[in-house]
């Protein structure tokens, strides 16, 4: 059982105590890069249909109650992961606690900074398994970097590249001349814009204009959601006039993590 492998490699940070076959307490302190301890986090693990989910106990008491920006989904569930509670043996177990230990991190760095960093997560929602495909698709063509600046900052040829997006096809529009994004078949010539995205590897231009769209519907499907004021930059921040601006303070930048989102 997914509950019972986390229990079998709990890590020396965290204590874990079951209270019923799929249900633990977890408490965890972990040490940050200054060496300084973090504070206690009490958690709630939770395992329903095979699937392992984890909250603070109780929901809202160190953290936001709700949190998009924090990845602190409605209802308090945490995502340490892109479908990170899924499929956990004793194999894959000790990704999780990784991840749970960035996690943790994290939401440290967020409390001081009102910032969470950029390369430690993926967009939210369906928009993050779009942004990993368009990722996978920018690198072969050798864009990455430019894809990553258009997610990041709207700039670089990516980004310059969806003013040619047809809004009502979400294709490239001249679909006769070569793709922007310069993907060529096995002979070395350029696919055509009509071809590229029918390529079956993708074209990262096509893929970010589809991404900020689900990424938009998901921020939408949140309007009812009020702010909890921790975070600077937060697209709920319009609809919820009560947040404040955090105190600024210097960014605790960890290795990209492609798994948050």
């Amino acid at each position: 059982m997914p509950l019972s492998a986390l229990a079998r490699c709990c890590p020396t940070w965290a204590e874990f105590r079951p209270i019923h076959a799929f249900e633990a307490q977890v408490d965890v302190v972990t040490t940050r890069r200054s060496g300084a301890l973090t504070r206690v986090f009490e958690l709630r693990v939770v395992q329903l249909s095979e699937e392992i989910s984890v909250f603070e106990r109780p929901v809202g008491n160190t953290l936001p109650a709700c949190c998009p920006e924090r990845h602190i989904n409605p209802g308090g569930s945490f995502c340490v992961g892109l479908r990170a509670g899924e499929g956990i043996t004793d194999e894959t177990a000790p990704a999780w606690w990784e991840k749970l230990h960035a996690f943790i991190l994290l939401q440290e760095t967020a409390t001081e900074t009102g910032l969470w960093p950029s390369q430690a997560q993926l967009s939210h929602g369906e928009a993050g398994e779009i942004e990993l495909e368009a990722e996978r698709a920018a690198e072969q063509v050798g864009l990455f970097s430019a894809y990553r600046d258009a997610v990041v900052f709207d700039i670089g040829p990516v980004a310059s590249g969806l003013a040619k997006i047809n809004n009502k096809t979400g294709l490239l529009r001249n679909g006769r001349s070569a793709c922007i994004c310069g993907r060529s078949d096995r002979h070395r010539r350029v696919l055509l814009r009509r071809e590229c995205h029918r390529s079956g590897l993708g074209c990262p231009i096509v893929l970010e204009h589809r991404r900020r769209i689900k990424l938009a519907e998901y921020w939408r499907g949140l309007r009812d959601q009020a702010c909890c004021g921790t975070m600077r930059e937060c697209p709920l921040r319009g609809r919820a006039p009560r947040c404040e601006r955090p105190p600024a303070s210097q960014c605790l930048l960890l290795p990209r993590d492609k798994t948050f989102r």
